[in-house]
């Protein structure tokens, strides 16, 4: 007996391996999928920008990373002593703004080179609603809590969501035409418009991203929202705050996501990968001990084992941590 409705999964041809990079862009759902990436070991480039909600924003980040825009100071706002960007996260503003600017242009030189060579592209597209800056009339990626008067919010309308994902398709082949890209839906409701306003803005999308796929049937989709949405319908699978996904509920829709982007040899070597991840987490009672020492020391052996076997792995981090079993 079947007590939920199991999303299916379309089969994708092509399947990220360890010696595949993944650069991703988007929502917090996506940073969360990147740092599971990215604790396995895989090569990845997560959100250069900082979260990213929207598709013009995300449109603005592949043109930036494209042309490796270098940013100056013409480029930033001062408020309350802190420089920021409108086109970046807070994580990049400092009250120093040499320090602001080495921030933002010391990721982006690294994501420009990055993107021109990476196999997969990871969009998370989280809301159609914007906010545009009156005085430039621009869309901005973060408000940086300025006052609501400096903007204007509007939904997209399908035809603009359309349009802005087709020429996000066309600026990636343009950079890397080998690059595969991969679109999800984020789980996270967006109630800033009430529970109506997340449908219509979630709505817009989804017609979009399927106008996109029949122009391109190479872009590949991998349903997360749907997963949340209709395989895990209950309160007990969000946060407190009853917006994010649990921790749990992450998990999940990660196993997923390997059962549908890793191939089964991939699979295993991630498998060896995260038991030495895993035994870094542990905290002995007595870390003088002999049976310790001995631990670090069999765990050093295993990772020197997994270094000659897959030397396209960088564990060298893993190898410091045990390196001092003596």
């Amino acid at each position: 007996m079947e007590f939920s409705t199991p999303v299916e999964i379309t089969g994708f041809n092509k399947k990220l391996t360890y010696n595949d990079s993944i650069m991703l862009l988007g929502s917090c759902f996506t940073e969360s999928i990147g740092n599971k990436l990215s604790e396995r070991k895989f090569p990845a480039d997560i959100n250069p920008f900082g979260i990213i909600y929207n598709p013009v924003s995300l449109q603005n980040c592949i043109e930036i990373l494209k042309s490796n825009k270098s940013f100056t100071k013409t480029d930033l706002f001062e408020e309350n002593g802190i420089w920021k960007s409108f086109y970046h996260h807070s994580r990049f503003s400092h009250s120093d703004i040499n320090a602001t600017l080495y921030n933002i242009n010391e990721r982006i030189s690294i994501s420009s080179e990055f993107i021109k060579k990476t196999s997969f592209l990871f969009l998370t597209l989280g809301t159609a609603w914007v906010y545009e800056h009156k005085e430039t009339g621009k869309v901005v990626s973060n408000c940086h809590k300025s006052p609501a008067s400096n903007f204007k919010q509007r939904l997209l309308s399908v035809d603009e969501t359309y349009e802005t994902l087709k020429n996000i398709f066309e600026t990636v082949k343009k950079i890397n035409s080998g690059c595969t890209l991969i679109f999800t839906l984020s789980p996270v409701r967006h109630l800033k418009n009430g529970a109506h306003g997340n449908q219509l803005s979630k709505s817009v999308l989804t017609i979009a991203l399927q106008k996109l796929q029949e122009t391109y049937s190479e872009i590949q989709y991998f349903p997360a929202y749907e997963i949340l949405l209709d395989e895990l319908r209950d309160y007990r699978f969000y946060a407190e705050d009853m917006i994010h996904p649990s921790g749990s509920t992450i998990n999940y829709i990660w196993e997923k996501f390997t059962e549908a982007h890793l191939d089964d040899s991939t699979k295993k070597i991630m498998t060896e990968v995260e038991n030495i991840t895993r035994a870094m987490l542990h905290r002995p009672r007595f870390p003088e001990s002999e049976e310790y020492h001995k631990f670090k020391k069999t765990h050093y052996s295993m990772i020197c084992e997994l270094e000659n076997k897959y030397p396209f792995i960088n564990l060298s981090g893993e190898k410091t941590f045990f390196s001092d079993f003596r």
